[in-house]
């Protein structure tokens, strides 16, 4: 049972290389960060998302009291800024680079098309990016059972991000 658990975890991990993202995501270019750099700030408009290939990346949140607090880091091989391209809400939180980051960035327009073409590599992508989002929904669901006060009650009413509305229209326009 644990064997199967393990192999299965590693499956649904399995990085996608620099190489086949530049292949199958042609306008895709290679982007370098410089520590304390900005990659997005909470609120904007978000129309691609990046790949992180080399460096730490910490994402931040603003709270009640308009300090901002560490939500997590995302390193080598996870995504950053998926959640906001794929839902069309404007991005959730801030992105700054602890280190030198380089990543690959990946445009919106391009990601759909990619997924209307029915192409086999959008499988594996949909797939990382499925396990992704469940990662990151569980993480953050910790984090708020241990520390409540991040989330921002008499602020600004933000819908919250539906991630089955979600994955359902990464599905769709995979299937068309």
């Amino acid at each position: 049972m644990a064997a199967e658990k393990k192999s299965r975890k590693k499956v649904l991990t399995g990085t996608i290389s620099r190489e086949e993202m530049l292949r199958e995501f042609p306008g895709a270019k290679t982007v370098t960060h410089e520590a304390g750099k900005l990659f997005f700030r909470e609120g904007s408009k978000a129309d691609n998302c990046y790949l992180i290939l080399q460096g730490k990346v910490q994402i931040l949140k603003k709270i009640r009291n308009g300090e901002t607090i560490p939500l997590a880091n995302v390193k080598p091989g996870e995504f950053l800024g998926e959640m906001a391209m794929l839902s069309g809400e404007r991005r959730s939180a801030s992105a700054i680079a602890l280190t030198r980051v380089e990543s690959i960035l990946i445009d919106h327009i391009e990601f759909v098309a990619l997924l209307k073409a029915q192409n086999p590599f959008a499988s594996r992508l949909c797939l990382q990016l499925s396990t992704v989002l469940a990662t990151r929904c569980h993480r953050l669901l910790r984090l708020i059972a241990h520390q409540p006060e991040i989330i921002p009650w008499g602020v600004k009413k933000v819908a919250p991000v539906d991630v089955r509305a979600v994955l359902n229209r990464v599905y769709t326009l995979w299937a068309v």
